[in-house]
């Protein structure tokens, strides 16, 4: 039994009042977080760290996320809970941020942001277990679908709610960015107010994982571990997004203009991801990341082919469809093949996979920029896209193509 609550007509047919809130949730914090990011390179340039200083803080931040997430997940099996982990998780990051406005030195910020990251390593695979726990299988990627482009709403908002703040100073200086860091905790206390009170635990419908790590892993199965290998080799050929405000300016567009083709990026992203989710259900995920690889390697060829704003602005908006398409599906997938006792554990080896290939992606891909330009690091992208749908086809042939009768859950489709 799914939990009671449940849309039952309309566009939202099987979404749980857990995924709702979930998602407000997820686009409260986002606010929070895409206030604060946009501005926090400036921040650690006027307290004097280097480019190097940003790039080891990011990515220990990145990592130390990445390496809990799969811890988090594997203790929500086996302890047959999720929302304490969501409330540390949510309650962590949102102590945190406050600590920005004290910060003086680079080494304050590095502690800030390793603390609020491991606050997102503890919240993330138990929160999109939640999830699927709260959903009827025949529903899960319009679930995550819909919850991905409620997060993504954040990330529109946010860095719009700090444009009114930088406009009213007469003068931009790091006291400007401390007092950015203390509105922005407003938006992420309220999410987890909003997570205590609303977010309800729904009784586990398979018995607790109890077994040990190396027997789990064996039970996650072939068709999980094929979709990691996958997942590896996609991951690690993911441009970031700072490739694509790299490519922006070097073809001469302003930073205003830039960030007005990253919004557009966002709306793209969000107007897509729901839809998407229910295209998987209906059609499987397997033929939905499809597609999303092959879109992704597009996006990779007109970025790099762009030398107007025409082509930047198409290059952006591929990029918005590609992620719509693909991360919601990538979950759906997951749960798909896996036992649901162990739904946490593989959700958290999928998370951790993702972390721990993008920083010797991103290398790479900083690396071919520096020796080749754009076509280097979008070459890379294309090449690394390719290379994971094929294996995608060979590999995971038997799994996730399941479809599902609309009104007839968990039935198989033709």
């Amino acid at each position: 039994m799914v939990e009671r609550g449940m849309v039952r007509k309309g566009l939202l047919t099987g979404i749980s009042t857990n995924v709702l809130v979930l998602g407000l949730v997820s686009l409260l914090t986002d606010i929070s977080s895409e206030m604060i990011y946009p501005i926090l390179p400036l921040f650690l340039t006027g307290i004097g760290a280097t480019g190097a200083i940003i790039g080891l803080i990011e990515g220990a931040a990145e990592t130390t996320s990445s390496l809990l997430k799969v811890v988090s997940g594997r203790l929500s099996d086996r302890l047959g809970k999720r929302k304490p982990f969501l409330t540390s998780g949510y309650g962590l990051s949102t102590l945190a941020k406050p600590l920005l406005f004290l910060a003086t030195s680079y080494w304050h910020v590095f502690a800030v942001r390793v603390t609020e990251r491991t606050g997102k390593g503890l919240r993330s695979a138990p929160r999109d277990a939640l999830i699927a726990d709260s959903t009827p299988k025949e529903h899960i990627g319009k679930a995550y679908g819909l919850h991905k482009a409620m997060d993504s709403t954040g990330a529109v908002i946010g860095p719009l709610l700090v444009l009114p703040v930088l406009l009213a100073a007469a003068t931009v200086t790091t006291d400007t960015y401390r007092l950015v860091f203390l509105i922005a905790t407003i938006p992420a206390a309220l999410a987890v107010m909003v997570l205590f009170l609303f977010v309800k635990e729904p009784p586990m419908r398979a018995p607790r994982a109890t077994g040990r790590m190396l027997k789990d892993a064996r039970r996650l199965g072939r068709r999980f571990w094929a979709l990691t290998l996958v997942v590896l080799v996609f991951f690690a050929g993911e441009i970031s997004y700072s490739f694509f405000v790299l490519q922006s300016q070097a073809q001469g567009m302003s930073t205003i203009t830039t960030i007005l083709l990253y919004a557009l990026f966002n709306v793209i992203f969000v107007i897509v991801s729901l839809p998407s989710g229910v295209l998987s259900d209906r059609i499987g995920r397997r033929p939905v990341l499809i597609i999303s690889f092959a879109l992704f390697a597009l996006t990779s060829f007109v970025m790099v082919s762009a030398t107007s704003l025409l082509l930047l602005a198409l290059g952006f908006v591929l990029c918005g469809v590609y992620k719509g398409t693909s991360e919601g599906a990538f979950k759906a997938f997951v749960i798909d093949i896996v036992p649901k006792d162990l739904r946490g554990t593989a959700l958290g080896v999928y998370h951790t996979a993702v972390g721990l290939v993008m920083l010797p992606g991103g290398l790479i891909a900083g690396l071919l920029w520096d020796i080749a330009g754009a076509w280097g690091t979008f070459g890379y992208g294309i090449a690394m896209s390719l290379i994971a749908l094929v294996l995608l086809v060979l590999l995971t042939r038997r799994a996730g193509a399941t479809r599902f009768r609309p009104g007839v859950p968990g039935s198989p489709g033709p």
